[in-house]
């Protein structure tokens, strides 16, 4: 349970070291214009006083909001491009379009003319972060920052040649983005999931309003990597068809998405 929410506090209020405060201008860049052309309401980037290592995002009726816990800032196991993944998922639930969730019992806000929850499904923000977001945000860096890409195995740099030629800059790109995806999902503490293995599993039905597991997360965020396509950076809110690439190693994963 938040302690406070720092809905009206500036950013500057709080000393953030400069890197984080970066990203987080570098996001405000992208999604700033955005977040006015698609739902004309602004998007604010708030701080909030929880000791959870976890972010959260809004979509009120007259502004959408992505929450930063201090837990998550605080975090010695944050790094700049797991960071920039996890800005990326809640933005995702903002702009990620269809497949979205159910709404929950407990919400009075504002709802889609469908019926269905404005906030974008966990499985699509996942695969919204890396296949929209990441890539771009990437762009906005200053200085290049110190990847160990050695952690990365022979099947996630065999994944990342068919798109990108080794040792060029978009292979180096799409093992950040991968590694950027392991690196958020083990936040917490380290699970047994891995870029070297795929979750082979065919869910009976859309996961929509829960998480996948975890090692079908994973796999979203590599195929969303794979994608060569350059997606909008607000999909469709109802098509669900058209918020996809189309190589079929760039797929949303059947584990959730059958």
């Amino acid at each position: 349970m938040a302690t406070l929410l720092c809905l009206f506090c500036s950013l500057s209020a709080f000393a953030l070291e400069d890197w984080k405060s970066q990203i987080i201008a570098d996001a405000k860049t992208l999604y700033t214009e955005e977040s006015i052309r698609e739902f004309s309401k602004p998007i604010e980037f708030t701080i909030q006083e929880d000791i959870t290592a976890a972010a959260s995002a809004r979509h009120d009726f007259d502004k959408l909001t992505v929450v930063i816990n201090t837990g998550l800032l605080n975090s010695s196991r944050l790094t700049p491009d797991s960071f920039r993944m996890i800005l990326c998922h809640e933005l995702g639930h903002l702009f990620g379009g269809a497949p979205r969730k159910n709404v929950p019992p407990e919400w009075d806000g504002p709802v889609g003319s469908d019926g269905m929850s404005l906030m974008s499904s966990e499985g699509q923000a996942d695969y919204y972060a890396s296949s929209a977001c990441f890539k771009r945000i990437l762009t906005l860096e200053k200085h290049s920052s110190k990847i160990d890409l050695k952690r990365a195995g022979p099947a996630l740099k065999k994944k990342c040649q068919v798109i990108a030629k080794k040792e060029g800059k978009d292979f180096e790109i799409c093992l950040r983005s991968a590694l950027a995806g392991l690196d958020f999902l083990n936040l917490v503490r380290d699970f047994p999931i891995s870029c070297e293995h795929e979750d082979k599993t065919v869910a009976k039905e859309l996961i929509r309003d829960f998480y996948p597991d975890r090692q079908c997360r994973l796999d979203t965020i590599i195929n969303g990597t794979l994608c060569s396509e350059v997606l909008p950076l607000s999909l469709h809110p109802f098509d669900d068809s058209k918020n996809t690439c189309v190589a079929s190693y760039a797929l949303r994963p059947k584990c959730w998405f059958p």
